[in-house]
């Protein structure tokens, strides 16, 4: 597996570098980690005003003081890691790099939070998602699992971006160790027109989760979504459960499901796209990441999901 992490030498960059450490199945394949550090170029008038040769030494330093101690970090978890810089923009840079390099993931901790209409990952985050597709680790707090085999939660809707979701979640199943709890997650629209009550499942008007029981009148149509889903897991000789969910809002659901099942990450399709003004991440994914602070990992797009 191919992993690039931009470093910049802060709280949220030595968190992805926690998070990469703390994945001991995966350290176990000798996964490729390349570390980058972006160096903003330097004007013209200061490349005059010290010298060209001054310049590059400056700017070489700069980047050796961030990815040293980065290179160390991983070191100690017996990662080997190759380290880089380039200058420029650092949201061009990073897409360009990931996408030279063959990156099966981009790894970012995140300073960004809160608010549908603001940015919900920071202005470097957002920039990334806005500019590359590849898959995209984002976290959102900068505490690392503290076990190797993690509960994982991926959305699926049917859509092929949801099945890209479980297609690269299978692929590189050793990001999550070597025994996760892997649940399927399906939200059923509580609107639609809604059933009779059955025995244990109450209706509210207002957008929070509840369990679709067996029997319920909408079970089919859960079935339907989860039957491929859970035919690629089969086929991989792996388990996972299927948890169907009823809520007026998807995002608002899967966020509570999160949080209630105490989810590590969350896995999700998404095929939002374009600049800062459109929804970059979809509205789905927009609202999961409005609502929950769990690490949001995204595919972006199917030709870079791979098959299992």
């Amino acid at each position: 597996m191919k992993i690039l992490i931009p470093v910049d030498g802060s709280d949220q960059s030595n968190a992805a570098l926690d998070f990469v450490a703390s994945r001991s199945t995966l350290i176990g394949k000798d996964p490729e980690v390349h570390l980058l550090n972006v160096q903003p170029t330097l004007s013209a008038r200061v490349v005059r005003a010290i010298g060209r040769e001054e310049a590059k030494a400056y700017q070489r330093a700069q980047a050796d003081d961030v990815l040293r101690p980065a290179v160390a970090r991983l070191k100690r978890a017996d990662i080997p890691a190759k380290a880089s810089y380039v200058l420029g923009s650092r949201s061009d840079a990073i897409g360009a790099v990931a996408l030279r390099g063959g990156s099966d993931l981009i790894v970012m901790g995140s300073r960004g939070h809160s608010g549908l209409k603001g940015l919900l990952f920071g202005s470097m985050t957002n920039a990334v998602l806005a500019g590359c597709t590849k898959p995209l680790l984002i976290l959102r707090n900068a505490r690392a699992p503290q076990r190797d085999s993690l509960s994982v939660g991926i959305a699926v809707d049917g859509s092929r971006y949801g099945q890209a979701a479980v297609r690269w979640a299978i692929k590189h199943r050793d990001l999550f160790g070597a025994q996760p709890r892997i649940e399927l997650i399906h939200v059923i629209d509580s609107q639609q027109s809604a059933p009779p009550p059955i025995d244990g499942l109450a209706y509210r008007a207002k957008p929070v989760y509840a369990v679709a029981a067996d029997g319920h009148a909408l079970a089919p149509q859960f079935i339907k979504v989860m039957a491929g889903a859970l035919k690629l897991f089969t086929k991989a000789g792996l388990q996972a459960t299927a948890a169907p969910l009823l809520g007026a809002q998807a995002g608002d659901a899967i966020a509570a499901y999160a949080r209630r099942r105490q989810l590590d990450v969350l896995v999700m399709g998404s095929h939002g796209q374009g600049a800062f003004k459109s929804l970059v991440l979809g509205s789905v994914a927009m609202r999961v990441a409005a609502r929950s602070d769990k690490p949001l990992l995204l595919i972006r797009d199917p030709r870079h999901a791979g098959r299992s």
